[in-house]
């Protein structure tokens, strides 16, 4: 059963469409009380141990309207799986193409007015978040010269 003291952004719930339901609550409270990204495999599994169970399909459909909501962001790992997080977490990444290793950049690059989009540009779209990554080769990588050369 989802906390009744979640702190869910009051601004991002008034501009949402769609208020996001008890169970997307509840998917959005294991997000925020982690403390890293989570699959939705991840949140099905700890789901599994509660009262309030939830089938994978679930999860996913939940997935999916906290981002419409506003309220969660998604990014794809190297291997084609999708991470979630709370939407306040502004987290980017560098991703190594060889191990699949990923660093958390310490700061955002882009920052709240970094991506000078004016309301000309974005043309009437309303952006909710955005994702940052560099991919290359980490140190390990480099160092083993898996590279390419050609």
């Amino acid at each position: 059963m989802p906390h009744p003291d979640i702190a869910l952004p009051s601004d991002l719930l008034e501009a949402a469409s769609v208020r996001p339901g008890p169970r997307q609550q509840q998917l959005l409270q294991l997000l925020c009380e982690a403390e890293r990204e989570l699959s939705g495999q991840e949140l099905h599994q700890r789901l599994k141990g509660g009262q309030e169970r939830q089938g994978l399909a679930t999860v996913y459909r939940g997935l999916k309207q906290l981002q419409r909501c506003g309220l969660v962001r998604c990014r794809k790992l190297s291997s084609g799986e999708s991470v979630y997080a709370p939407l306040e977490r502004d987290e980017h990444h560098l991703i190594c193409i060889q191990c699949g290793h990923s660093e958390r950049l310490p700061i955002c690059p882009l920052g709240t007015s970094g991506l000078g989009l004016t309301t000309v540009l974005l043309q009437g779209f309303r952006p909710l978040f955005h994702t940052f990554e560099i991919h290359g080769l980490c140190s390990s990588c480099q160092y083993t010269g898996v590279a390419c050369h050609g």
